[in-house]
């Protein structure tokens, strides 16, 4: 991004905002930053690849979406937002080109430009008007104090749009959107062909122009305990151990934004931003980030994951798997070992045996003078080897 294209619009905090923000979350399904970096003229976000393109892109597509592939997708939306909303963040912008799909068909929440964070929750509440016009929640469209809650109306407007191939509020601008919102409830009367009813009440209740009444208001329960959702399994599709019902198909899908505002006036004018001195100073808090940097760890916040449980269980799992692999491999030497040493004559399993046992008894040795010792150097020596077994021998 142009450093002078972003003072001239006047948007270089929130980009920083954004910065700071983004690289602090951690969750499977959010486009999550990995690095962050600036030259002279530019700053640079890089993000997960999403080579699946987006939720409009298939809209365009022409791609009909099934019952059972928007559960899926609301799901991984849901499982997003309650991390998010756990950490008192708003994404306030949840629209179809903020979706975006990876090569193994899961979403990820991307684009956090306006997301915004409270701090004295639940008591706080956000009053700047933003968002996409037709996405936005009655409350936000007509600057009324919102919260959690107006990222529910936009996933109903999204879910209604997946089902009806529209939006519920369609204009041509902000003021006719906002004139239809003015008019009366939405509600969707009957289910589609293919669509449960279970699925029509959970719209109607996402898409109820009161916060206080829409479905969510009291806790991420309301949602996941819906009869449309109420048995579903989480747990597998939070450790993507589901296969997503829609896979795009194996190719990158890239949009490009070609700007053509290189006119004489306007680089004029950016010429004289990098000549200020405000361009000098804006930038100076956008400092390099790398994601897995020892360093950037250790000065990120401890977000809560309220999904902590799932990656426990994952993880005693891999913990189980792991040794129950080792003990296999200790089952398998011994057996090879019981197989060489019955092969062997008895002058040869007595020499090993001699030989294992110096060998240990000499690390011991060393260990207690804190002397280094390799238990798989063969340091031998066979003078005392020989000794032992001569009175050994002549024992018997």
């Amino acid at each position: 991004m142009s450093k002078a294209k972003l003072i001239d619009q006047n948007c270089y905090e929130d980009i920083i905002y954004e910065r700071d923000l983004e690289s602090n979350l951690d969750h499977p399904f959010l486009a999550t930053l990995i690095f962050s970096f600036q030259d002279k003229d530019y700053i640079y976000m890089i993000h997960d690849l999403m080579s699946g393109g987006d939720l409009r892109y298939w809209y365009t597509q022409k791609k009909i979406f099934t019952e059972k592939e928007c559960k899926f997708l609301v799901v991984c939306i849901i499982l997003a937002l309650e991390y998010l909303h756990a950490n008192k963040i708003i994404h306030r912008d949840l629209k179809p080109e903020n979706i975006l799909f990876d090569k193994n068909g899961y979403i990820h929440i991307a684009d956090f430009g306006i997301a915004r964070m409270l701090n004295n929750e639940p008591e706080e509440k956000v009053i700047h008007v933003s968002g996409t016009p037709g996405y936005m929640a009655p409350e936000t469209i007509f600057k009324e104090r919102h919260s959690y809650t107006s990222d529910f109306f936009s996933l109903g407007v999204i879910m209604y749009e997946m089902m009806l191939k529209k939006r519920p509020f369609i204009g041509k601008n902000r003021q006719e959107i906002k004139e239809k919102m003015a008019k009366g409830q939405v509600k969707i009367k009957e289910a589609p062909k293919g669509w449960s009813p279970e699925i029509v009440d959970f719209i109607n209740k996402l898409l109820i122009k009161n916060p206080e009444e829409r479905l969510g208001s009291k806790g991420f329960s309301e949602l996941k305990f819906h009869p449309w959702l109420r048995f579903y399994d989480w747990k597998s599709t939070y450790l993507k151990k589901e296969k997503a019902p829609f896979i795009p198909p194996k190719k990158v899908i890239c949009s490009e934004e070609i700007e053509q505002n290189n006119t004489p006036d306007n680089l004029k004018k950016l010429q004289k931003i990098k000549n200020s001195e405000l361009f000098q100073k804006a930038f100076i808090d956008f400092k390099y980030f790398n994601k897995y940097s020892k360093k950037c760890i250790e000065k990120r916040e401890p977000y809560i994951n309220p999904h902590a449980f799932y990656d426990e269980i994952e993880n005693r799992n891999k913990f189980k798997s792991i040794s129950e692999n080792l003990q296999k491999e200790v089952k398998i030497k011994e057996a090879n070992d019981k197989k060489r040493f019955a092969s062997m004559s008895p002058i040869e399993a007595v020499k090993t045996k001699i030989f294992n046992n110096n060998k240990k008894d000499e690390y011991k040795v060393n260990e207690k003078r804190g002397i280094g010792f390799d238990k798989n150097r063969n340091n031998l020596n066979l003078i005392k080897i020989n000794a032992k077994f001569r009175k050994l021998s002549d024992d018997i």
